[in-house]
């Protein structure tokens, strides 16, 4: 693996699902300056919020064949595992794809970001142990309130 930072907003991102874990890979994706599309038969009120302001485009319905066709980066949060391969078989190697639901899968992982006004920290498992990546980024939030930085 090879940590990177990219500019987000550069590219085209779809996000499929609409639960807990689509919504916090939205959410993230936004912050950074994306407009990802969603596509899943039901959202997070978060999400419908979040097109309420313009800040995502929701397509409420299953996912469909071609739907990846287009995009650069693609999340994969649903929880069918069924779908999730049809999802994959259509990827192209030329996406970088995250399934969120099998690691494996995946050609690119999200790392813990840590950001303070002047300075961020990045965390990874290499996605081989989110639990411990989320506990790490909790102990550091919690270090850094103690300590002075200036």
């Amino acid at each position: 693996m090879y940590p990177i930072l990219i500019d987000i907003k550069q590219f085209s991102v779809l996000v499929i699902g609409g639960g807990k874990i689509a919504t916090r890979k939205a959410c993230g994706l936004i912050e950074a300056g994306a407009k990802p599309t969603v596509i899943a038969p039901k959202f997070s009120e978060t999400l419908l919020n979040a097109k309420r302001n313009g800040s995502v485009i929701l397509r409420e319905r299953s996912f469909q064949y071609g739907d990846t066709a287009g995009f650069q980066v693609i999340f994969i949060c649903t929880d069918n595992q069924a779908v999730n391969r049809v999802i994959l078989n259509e990827t192209t190697p030329r996406q970088l794809v995250n399934d969120t639901t099998k690691q494996q899968n995946s050609n690119f992982f999200n790392m813990a970001f840590i950001k303070e006004k002047d300075f961020g920290i990045a965390l990874t498992t290499a996605g081989e142990n989110p639990t411990r990546t989320k506990l790490l980024k909790q102990k550091i939030r919690a270090l850094l309130k103690n300590i002075s930085l200036d």
